[in-house]
C-alpha cells in the first residue's frame, strides 16, 4: 500500500475514485436508509427518535464522508501524519460517541434485552475500567512505530485494527454517554473522573509523537512534500498536538454535557421535593388551601 518513493507528487495524479472512494458513499447511504427506515421506528412503526438522535446520526455520517470519502483520506494515508491523526480523532472521539447518541433509548433496550448473552457480553465490554484500559492500550499500541508501519502496509491488518479500535472506542464512550438507565452505572462525579482518566491515558502516545526528534514512522518517510509549509518532522509534531487538542476540546464538551445533565437532574429532584412538601402541607392543613 505504501511505496513511498513512487508516490505521486500531486493529488491530481490520483483517479477520481481514489480521491472520492465510492465505497464510503455506498456505506453512508446504506447507513442512512437503515437508520431512517428501521432504527428510529418503534414496534408499532412510529418514529421514536428525538431531534438530538437524528442530529447525531446525520453528523456522524457527514463526518465519516468528510474524513474517508474525500482527498483527506489520501492525504492522511500517504502524505501527512497530522491529517491521519485528525482523522483518528474524528473517528474515535466524535463518530463513535455520536453513534451511541444517535440510537433511541427504546431501541438500545430492545437490542440489549433480546438475549441474556448479548446483554452480559455488552456489560462486560462496557465495564468502565475495562473499556477505559482496552481502548487506550490499543490506541497507544497502534502508535508504536513497528505496529503502525505494519498496519499501514497491510490492508487486512489495517482494516482489522481500525475495526477493533472503533469497537473499543464505542465501548469506551458507553459508560459516559449511556442512554439506557439500567446500564448507566456511573454517577455524574464518576463520569467526570472517567473522562479525566481517559485524557491522562491518551497523553503518553501523544507526547511520544509530539516530542520525538526523529521520524517515527517509515510510512511517512521520504514521501513527496505536497505542502512546503511543514517538514516531515514538524508534520509529526503537529500530528501529536492535533490529537491532543481534539481530545481536550471533545472531552471538555463532554464534561459540559455531564454537568448540564447533572444540574438538570438536581433541579428535577428539587422540584419533586418541593411538590412533595406542598402536597404534605395541603394534607395537613386543608383549610389553608
Amino acid at each position: 500500500m505504501h511505496h513511498n518513493h513512487h508516490m505521486p507528487s500531486s493529488l491530481s495524479e490520483f483517479s477520481w475514485s481514489e480521491l472520492y472512494p465510492p465505497s464510503v458513499y455506498i456505506i453512508s447511504i446504506l447507513l442512512a436508509i437503515l437508520y431512517f427506515r428501521w432504527i428510529i421506528k418503534g414496534k408499532d412503526g412510529s418514529n421514536i427518535a428525538t431531534k438530538w438522535n437524528i442530529t447525531a446520526m446525520v453528523s456522524a455520517i457527514v463526518l465519516y464522508i468528510a474524513i474517508k470519502g474525500t482527498p483527506i483520506q489520501i492525504l492522511g494515508h500517504h502524505y501527512l501524519f497530522s491529517v491521519h491523526m485528525a482523522q483518528m480523532a474524528v473517528l474515535y472521539l466524535m463518530i463513535a460517541p455520536l453513534f451511541i447518541l444517535a440510537i433511541p433509548e427504546q431501541k438500545w433496550k430492545s437490542w440489549l434485552d433480546r438475549s441474556p448473552l448479548i446483554s452480559s457480553v455488552f456489560k462486560a465490554l462496557t465495564k468502565p475500567l475495562i473499556a477505559l484500559l482496552v481502548f487506550n492500550t490499543l490506541f497507544s499500541f497502534y502508535h508504536i512505530p513497528v505496529v503502525f508501519d505494519a498496519a499501514v502496509s497491510n490492508v487486512f491488518l489495517h482494516y482489522t485494527y481500525h475495526f477493533i479500535l472503533i469497537v473499543t472506542a464505542f465501548t469506551m464512550w458507553w459508560p459516559v454517554l449511556c442512554p439506557v438507565k439500567e446500564f448507566d452505572t456511573l454517577s455524574d462525579i464518576k463520569k467526570v473522573g472517567y473522562v479525566f482518566a481517559n485524557g491522562v491515558l491518551m497523553t503518553p502516545a501523544c507526547a511520544l509523537i509530539m516530542f520525538a526528534d526523529y521520524q517515527l514512522y517509515e510510512a511517512y518517510k521520504n514521501v513527496p512534500q505536497l505542502y512546503a509549509a511543514m517538514t516531515p518532522s514538524e508534520d509529526q509534531h503537529v500530528g501529536g498536538v492535533t490529537m491532543k487538542i481534539f481530545q481536550e476540546v471533545i472531552y471538555a464538551f463532554v464534561l459540559g454535557l455531564i454537568f448540564f445533565r447533572w444540574v438538570k437532574k438536581e433541579r428535577a429532584r428539587d422540584k419533586a421535593d418541593l411538590e412533595m412538601i406542598k402536597s404534605q402541607n395541603n394534607r395537613l392543613n386543608p383549610e389553608m388551601k
